[in-house]
């Protein structure tokens, strides 16, 4: 998750795609060189969708369709990160992959992720599109920390938080319909805000992520407006845990996430 009201990054004239680039080093092994001066930790989803490029680099063809990460380290916007890959296996329909992410030769992150060639079947849902405005009748909400995306704030299913949990956005860089890239867009995207803001109270707050997961349900078109919807869920053992849900304006459920987040004393 990120703090509320940092803008940070969002003033550099750099985008998401330069981001994105990768520097390969040696087989499976790649370079993030995206680096800027942060007062704050590196940005969790910004890790988690350098290290989904850099695992889809490695599994040509084949799409992601879930990831886990652990985050163990605050990472440092202002250093390169190296990025290992592990090709676990490749079979007929699956490959598996895990990331390690590290800097000055601390792992920060680490991520299992796996992709697949796209197959025909049915395609049916039950969770449905919450009932909220359309993003052009929506007041304009300044996403904190990101890099190419623009946001509105949405009706909010729990009123009177400390910032958003349902909210639309849309990266603005143009990613055209690379699978690869707007899925990785949509990671960058999915550790903003968090759930377990509902619990927070004048004296205790959610904090640091601790772990993350995504499934790709779709096609992801993220210069379309994206609605992030989250739940929170309980809070226990000083650790909070929430799922969310990103549909497409037409209401198409295009991804699922969950995380557990610290729940600590504010400082």
């Amino acid at each position: 998750m990120t703090t509320p009201g940092i803008v940070g990054p969002t003033t550099d004239d750099r985008t998401l795609l330069e981001m994105l680039e990768l520097e390969t080093i040696d087989t499976n092994v790649f370079r993030a060189n995206f680096v800027f001066p942060d007062h704050y930790a590196l940005y969790g989803g910004q890790v988690a969708a350098q290290a989904l490029r850099a695992a889809g680099l490695t599994a040509e063809g084949r799409l992601p369709h879930s990831l886990h990460g652990y985050f163990l380290r605050p990472g440092d916007a202002s250093r390169p990160m190296l990025l290992k890959v592990y090709r676990d296996r490749d079979g007929r329909s699956f490959s598996a992959r895990r990331v390690v992410a590290l800097q000055e030769g601390e792992v920060i992150f680490n991520m299992s992720a796996s992709f697949s060639t796209p197959a025909d079947g049915d395609d049916r849902q039950i969770a449905q599109l919450p009932d909220v405005s359309a993003p052009d009748e929506n007041r304009v909400y300044t996403i904190p920390r990101l890099f190419s995306f623009e946001g509105r704030k949405a009706e909010q299913a729990l009123p009177g938080l400390e910032y958003p949990i349902r909210f639309w956005a849309r990266c603005t860089a143009p990613l055209g319909t690379d699978p690869l890239l707007n899925a990785c867009a949509l990671t960058y995207l999915s550790d903003i805000s968090s759930g377990t803001a509902a619990f927070n109270t004048p004296t205790h707050a959610t904090s640091s992520s601790l772990d993350h997961a995504m499934w790709f349900h779709r096609p992801i078109i993220a210069n379309d407006w994206l609605l992030v919807d989250l739940v929170p869920h309980t809070l226990a053992a000083g650790r909070g845990w929430y799922t969310g849900s990103i549909f497409h304006s037409d209401g198409s459920l295009v991804a699922s996430l969950t995380q557990e987040a610290l729940f600590r004393r504010r400082h």
